[in-house]
């Protein structure tokens, strides 16, 4: 059951966003803005977002556990890809699970390990988009808010050092008053985790991080400028960026369909921008993002040989 209204949430959300963003804008008109868009910069930010899907394969080829040889770009890619692709079909991030195991079988990785590996990336992913949200505070002129920000940032980074250092604290969850399945993932979420916190990797993650969302950033900037030409500034392109990732964080179906073109029509329109014309970038814009990685991913793992015949089961402990 609550497995159910959880779902409903997540879709009644979605659709509740569809139909804001498509109220009061004819289809028609909504066809004429989009057919005006050139080709060239609708080629060049789906090309900008495959470039930004190989800078997750290198990311990740570096984030090899101690004693155990470099991760192949072939296999980070590849995962990377499926990982993508299943996140956006299927609901609770199973692709970063897919992503997990692919690693973990390719490498001789247990899934504690892979899984490890996968979170530490999305930890510094939400780190990315924690400093995206400071800067639009700043921007904002709203210096209290960012202050209280920074501290709780600060804060959940010293709870982590803590951890490192005394790893046998990240125990703790163990002895809340929560369902074991819960207790049992946050203990293995924040072992993972700080095993993974060595210096060598904690400056390759900001690194190759903050380059890797610089490809995103600037996959919006082509289609605000390239395809719908709206002539935004640098610092307002960032804006449109920061607050469409970040309304990505809502609750809602895989894809964050609805969602997305909810947020950016909303902060497009608050630059004058025409709705029509809005709610066209918009669905271009998710679009470029949303389909080809879906596809491709989709098609990699179809036609991996991995998924011909019988695969070993990983258990949490054992390898693959």
């Amino acid at each position: 059951m609550k497995r159910f209204l959880g779902g409903l949430l997540r879709w009644g959300i979605s659709l509740l966003c569809l139909v804001y963003a498509f109220h009061g804008v004819p289809l028609s008109d909504l066809w004429e803005a989009m057919s005006r868009f050139p080709v060239m910069p609708m080629i060049a930010a789906i090309l900008v977002g495959f470039a930004a899907y190989a800078v997750l394969g290198v990311r990740l080829m570096f984030m090899n556990p101690e004693g155990y040889p470099h991760l192949t770009f072939r296999s980070t890619f590849c995962a990377s890809l499926v990982g993508l692709a299943l996140n956006n079909v299927l609901p609770a991030k199973a692709g970063e699970i897919a992503k997990a195991v692919w690693i973990g079988r390719d490498h001789g990785l247990s899934l504690n390990t892979s899984l490890g590996i996968v979170f530490m990336e999305r930890f510094f992913d939400v780190n990315v988009l924690a400093l995206l949200s400071l800067w639009f505070l700043w921007q904002q002129g709203q210096p209290r808010v960012m202050s209280l920000f920074l501290l709780c940032l600060a804060g959940g980074w010293a709870v982590l050092c803590l951890f490192r250092a005394r790893p046998e604290w990240g125990h703790f969850w163990e002895h809340l008053p929560l369902p074991s399945k819960i207790t049992d993932f946050l203990t293995r979420f924040t072992l993972s985790l700080v095993e993974q916190m060595s210096p060598r990797r904690l400056v390759w993650m900001t690194a190759s991080s903050l380059f890797l969302w610089m490809f995103y950033a600037f996959q919006t900037a082509i289609c605000l400028n390239g395809a719908a030409g709206l002539g935004f500034s640098w610092t307002e392109t960032v804006a449109v960026f920061a607050l469409s990732s970040l309304g990505m964080l809502l609750p809602s179906s895989p894809g964050a369909v609805g969602v997305y073109e909810a947020v950016m029509l909303t902060v497009l329109t608050a630059y004058n921008v025409p709705r029509d014309q809005a709610l066209a970038v918009a669905l271009f814009a998710h679009m470029a993002q949303f389909i080809p990685v879906t596809v491709t991913g989709g098609l990699v793992f179809l036609l991996s040989p991995r998924n011909k015949g019988s695969q070993p089961v990983p258990t949490p402990g054992g390898r693959f």
